[in-house]
Order: structure tokens, then sequence, then C-alpha cells
């Protein structure tokens, strides 16, 4: 089984199993109340620097540069990793997790109900995006020929 793969969405925790989408929410009201000033986007940016941090990939600059300089994580930062850490959780899946909550409700129905995989969730969600940026810039072009025209 592929660690991308969430499967059924249904986690182990003391033996019994329980909802991602449901522990995403344990997480986030935890966290409010530590740091109450952070919003769930601000959450997963966070998120996402303690995974970097866990990963030992947490420099400025490319990643091919030879001079690289460690980024000092912020107080809220540190905050949360000591949380996920103590809570023993890994930084890379709870910002999986936090990804998955970001999905539209019918592919996180899907999910939830174990129909597709992460992976395929993901996937779906990025070709809806692209579709409907590529039909905006579409539309885009067309008005712009269509002012050309007129000119």
């Amino acid at each position: 089984m592929s660690y991308m793969k969430l499967g059924n969405t249904h986690i182990r925790e003391n033996g019994h199993k329980i909802n991602v989408f449901k522990k995403v929410d344990e997480i986030k009201k935890d966290l409010k109340v530590v740091i109450p000033e952070i919003e769930g986007d601000k959450l997963l940016e966070i998120i996402g620097h303690c995974r970097a941090h866990y990963e030992g990939k947490f420099y400025y600059g490319r990643r091919t540069s030879p001079h690289k300089r460690k980024r000092e994580m912020t107080q809220n930062e540190r905050i949360v990793y000591d949380y996920l850490i103590r809570k023993g959780l890994k930084p890379s899946t709870a910002y999986r997790w936090f990804l998955a909550t970001r999905l539209p409700d019918d592919v996180r129905e899907k999910l939830a109900k174990g129909q597709v995989s992460y992976k395929a969730a993901m996937r779906i969600t990025w070709n809806r995006k692209r579709a409907a940026e590529t039909n905006q810039g579409l539309l885009l072009i067309e008005e712009l020929r269509t002012i050309a025209r007129t000119l």
C-alpha cells in the first residue's frame, strides 16, 4: 500500500478507526485553544513549514544552491511542531490530511466513503482546477478577439 493512499480515510487511534476529517477538526480545535489568531490557510502554511523542517528541507534559496542557509521556525511554527510531535503525528502526514480537507465536497465524500484513493482525489481536483483555468483563458482570448475586431 502506497504512503499516498489513505484507503478508506480511516486511521487508527487507540485501536479504533476514526475518520481523517474528524482528526483534522480535532487538531484544529486543539491548536485554536493554544494559538487563537491562526486561521485555516495560515495553519496549512505553518504545517507545511513544520513538514519541511521535519524532513530537513527548511532552507532559503534554491534546492541546487551550494550555499543553503537553514531557516529558523517562528514561535507559532515551533508550537505547532511540538504539538504534532507530542501527539505522535508526523508533520508530513498531518499536512496531507489538511490538504485533503480542501478538496471539493463531492470528491471529499467519495474519499470519505473509500470510493477513491487520496491520490485519485487530488488528481481529480487538480484536473478540475486546470480545466477551469483553461476555460477562463479561452474566454479571455475570445473577448480580446471580439474587441480587436470591433476596432
